[in-house]
């Protein structure tokens, strides 16, 4: 299908975000749930992904918290699980299922400006070694809170994009989540931890007298908030009508008792699932209150390598620094604390994936390496899977 000018422009045109869902009430207070359904999810146009947007004060008062955990208030999510029916499965799908921070520490691997975590006092002033403005994990994560007494107002964002991280923006079209796959069946579900004072929880640990109130942005009334927006695009209709998007699932696999026990070089980790892999995320360090990490380590797991077959090497199991610095050699971005990346499309190009999907029957997908095994030691896994490849006359084989 030879294309003119115009329509070659017109591929990828992203607009700004637009609203999903407004000040839907986060109440840290009490565990609890929010869903957006699928009627509530406009699909008129193509989204390319969506953008979280998570607004709060919390007043910490009467006494310092013990210790504070290093991600902050991006525990306030625990879990983000976008799902529906996508007509080219047949059936459910799930797009994401990750907490926050998992989101936030995977995105950062390869974009150096993935979020926006904005930390001010209750004057307005920026709270200098408190609470980062716009600040990005590095090694070791740092500086997202310090659980002294205090008044902090939060403003995190957040983009969830359809695609791979940082893939090359003439090949983003080609996830794009349509009408004609997912219909109104697309649902939203955000889940909040509770956190109960002078305990331990997904902030951190409290002294037995710490109390945390938490209220609207800005406000000492209210409550804590999240916007939802889709970020939409233009193609065109005749571009529109000559493609069948692809579908990348984003999902955790927790390990525990793994990484409590001392291992040698070899020890299996995690069985993944045998399908197109895009990029491997491990996540390592230590939680008494799971999904949320107490600390972030580099020496629990000091090695890790992938393999199919139990004998044919996909990732060498090397020092995990190794691994590390391929982030800085393809992305430009920092190596992070307890993070260590596998990346199959460092070129930009989510064609390059890891065509685990095609390998014999009978096989196995693992993630291997060596761990010296620690007490309360906790890890997140997250296998970015492309379920489905684009297709169509934009995208022939």
């Amino acid at each position: 299908m030879p294309l003119t000018r115009k329509q070659i422009a017109n591929i990828y045109r992203p607009q700004s975000g637009k609203i999903i869902a407004q000040s839907l009430a986060i109440t840290p207070s009490a565990a609890n749930v929010q869903i957006i359904a699928g009627n509530q999810i406009d699909l008129s146009v193509p989204l390319v992904g969506f953008r979280l947007v998570l607004k709060l004060r919390d007043v910490i008062g009467t006494a310092n918290m013990t210790s504070a955990n290093p991600l902050g208030y991006l525990n306030l999510l625990k879990r983000v699980y976008i799902y529906g029916r996508n007509s080219r499965a047949g059936g459910n799908m799930t797009l994401w299922d990750l907490d926050l921070p998992s989101i936030a520490m995977f995105q950062a691997i390869f974009n150096p400006k993935a979020f926006s975590y904005n930390g001010v006092s209750s004057a307005g002033a920026a709270s200098a070694g408190t609470e980062l403005a716009n600040g990005q994990p590095g090694t070791p994560v740092t500086g997202f809170l310090n659980g002294t007494t205090g008044t902090y107002d939060i403003r995190i964002t957040i983009d969830l994009p359809a695609y791979p991280f940082e893939a090359a923006p003439a090949t983003r079209p080609g996830y794009v989540i349509r009408s004609q796959e997912w219909a109104d069946t697309l649902q939203m579900r955000f889940e909040v931890p509770q956190i109960t004072n002078g305990t331990t929880h997904a902030l951190g640990t409290d002294a037995g007298t710490t109390t945390h109130t938490f209220t609207s942005y800005g406000s000492g009334a209210g409550s804590p908030t999240l916007d939802v927006y889709g970020l939409p695009t233009l193609m065109g209709v005749d571009l529109d009508a000559n493609h069948l998007p692809g579908v990348l699932s984003r999902i955790s696999l927790p390990l525990t008792s793994v990484l409590q026990a001392a291992g040698g070089i070899n020890t299996r980790l995690v069985t993944l699932e045998k399908q197109h892999t895009t990029r491997i995320a491990a996540i390592i360090g230590t939680s008494t209150v799971a999904p949320h990490f107490a600390t972030l380590s580099d020496t629990n797991l000091t090695t890790m390598g992938m393999v199919i077959g139990a004998n044919r090497v996909v990732r060498e199991n090397d020092d995990v620094f190794q691994h590390k610095q391929e982030v800085f050699r393809h992305w430009l971005a920092q190596p992070i604390q307890g993070v260590t990346p596998f990346d199959f499309v460092g070129s930009g190009n989510p064609d390059s994936h890891y065509d685990a999907g095609d390998a014999g029957e009978g096989t196995t997908l693992e993630l291997r390496g060596t761990v010296a095994g620690v007490a309360n030691a906790f890890g997140n896994i997250i296998q970015e899977i492309e379920r489905f490849s684009p297709s169509g006359a934009l995208y022939l084989a």
